[in-house]
């Protein structure tokens, strides 16, 4: 692990996010933070993944004496600037998470010229940068601490990160929190920790409270399955119209309204790799989303999406639009 002082820095600025909002089915499956925004990280660290670190440790040990060797860290990501974080390490994130333990994340970050937001369900998420970025308006690199975690597949990646900036003072997010998409730590991460407290109860100053091992089970995490890429795969990612890193397109393939949808078939219209998209997201039970020009629900192809009250005796037709316009175009 590299030592604080040769870790990178970014210049704090500010980032306009809406307080969270999203529907319930894209709420927070976990939320950590003990106050609606996020509160500031350690104001002496010299860096901001010692920060994250010192905040990790008070959050495990809060209310309770601890010695060095009670206190126990666990790398989740070894230091790798050269890849972000792997399938099993986004797995373990989410269950340190679930077992009510932040977790620090140090990555690339993005610059103020870079760093933007998309809103996706009600959630202002962090854009996801194309690689070739890194060192030209991604910088390596900063840390902030994940507090929590919601779940949709209209999020690149399946879901999003509840991440706390140190920056929070500075108009960065949230009150200081952001919405980082899985895809983000998939690609980003350079370095992912977390605390725990040693086998063994422990009890608080007083000797009141109930120890941590007293604490109910968390629920078993579910990550999307994640089938072998092979060259079919390849081909659909080179060929893909909407093949975009700044995941600017999904929240049309996700929508939760009929123009979106529309606009998201028109795209895979002329899409050349079109059935191949199609026949991997049959393959793959995709629960939802525009997948090879068709809606699917739960794995299977479905005419449209339902909308509220009974559905109407003679179907309506199909709505086509045009994909830059959404203006509908009539045979």
């Amino acid at each position: 692990m590299r030592s604080g002082a040769e870790r990178g820095h970014v210049d704090p600025y500010p980032l306009v996010v809406r307080p969270l909002n999203a529907p319930p089915a894209a709420a927070p499956v976990v939320d950590l933070r003990h106050q609606p925004h996020a509160v500031p990280l350690a104001e002496c660290a010299g860096t901001a993944w010692d920060g994250a670190i010192d905040y990790l440790r008070e959050f495990v040990a809060e209310g309770l004496v601890l010695t060095e060797t009670e206190l126990v860290g666990e790398t989740i990501k070894p230091f790798n600037q050269l890849r972000g974080a792997d399938h099993d390490q986004m797995r373990r994130v989410l269950e340190c998470l679930d077992a009510g333990r932040p977790v620090a994340f140090y990555g690339w970050w993005p610059t103020a010229e870079l760093a933007t937001t998309t809103d996706i369900l009600g959630v202002d998420a962090m854009e996801v940068p194309p690689p070739d970025r890194k060192r030209s308006g991604l910088a390596d690199g900063h840390a902030v601490v994940i507090f929590g975690y919601g779940r949709h597949a209209a999020f690149p990646g399946g879901g999003y990160l509840i991440v706390c900036n140190g920056w929070g003072d500075r108009g960065w997010g949230d009150g200081g929190d952001g919405y980082m998409p899985f895809t983000y730590l998939r690609s980003y991460a350079t370095e992912l920790r977390t605390y725990r407290l040693a086998d063994g109860p422990r009890r608080t100053r007083d000797g009141d409270g109930p120890s941590d091992v007293d604490r109910p089970a968390a629920d078993s995490v579910r990550l999307p399955g994640v089938t072998p890429r092979d060259a079919v795969d390849a081909q659909i990612e080179a060929g893909a119209r909407c093949a975009d890193p700044r995941a600017s397109l999904t929240h049309l393939f996700f929508s939760e309204e009929p123009m979106g949808l529309a606009r998201a078939r028109a795209i895979c219209s002329t899409c050349a790799v079109r059935t191949l998209c199609l026949d991997r997201a049959l393959e793959r039970r995709e629960p939802y989303g525009v997948w090879g020009g068709e809606l699917l629900m739960d794995g299977v192809v479905v005419p449209d999406k339902r909308g509220r009250g009974r559905p109407p005796k003679v179907p309506r037709p199909r709505l086509v639009v045009d994909e830059i316009t959404g203006i509908p175009i009539v045979a």
